[in-house]
């Protein structure tokens, strides 16, 4: 497996696939509207998000990251795809992007850079990796099974 920024034109069909057919994305993500089509996908890329992907040798999309000032600081998503699931690739995959975002000139001029995401309290596998890399469950979310998880800039990968 390779991790590369941005998505290739092959990545971008095969991650709207993805949005539309693969069930558990669609059970745990937004990413059927955000991903439904071409057009979604553009409008969605407008938000500024700093993309990474995971490919295999042939530049099949196995899992996605991305990054982004939103609301209070930073926030992120992963995804990881049938073939890639169960192999223990998120961990590592959202470490190494995660710590490539956070050289970028986005992150290290902002003034805020602390961390924040929202996950179904139902996504366990998930939470583990959130929890594994500095998040703490901070409050439920708005929508119903929805949590809210933050990360404070001064913590160190590695140490707890």
């Amino acid at each position: 497996m390779k991790i590369k920024k941005g998505l290739s034109e092959k990545n971008i069909k095969q991650l709207i696939n993805f949005a539309n057919n693969d069930e558990l994305v669609r059970r745990f993500t937004s990413d059927q509207k955000r991903f439904r089509d071409r057009e979604s996908f553009e409008k969605w890329l407008e938000k500024n998000r700093k993309v990474y992907s995971l490919v295999d040798k042939e530049d099949n999309l196995r899992g996605i990251s991305w990054f982004g000032q939103e609301g209070e600081g930073f926030t992120l998503a992963l995804r990881i795809y049938s073939e890639a699931r169960g192999k223990g690739l998120a961990f590592g995959f959202l470490k190494k992007t995660m710590e490539d975002f956070m050289t970028e000139p986005e992150y290290r001029n902002a003034k805020n850079k602390e961390w924040w995401l929202e996950t179904l309290e139902e996504n366990v596998a998930a939470i583990k990796i959130y929890e594994k890399l500095g998040f703490e469950l901070v409050k439920k979310g708005e929508s119903v099974g929805k949590l809210i998880f933050r990360r404070h800039r001064d913590f160190e990968f590695g140490k707890k």
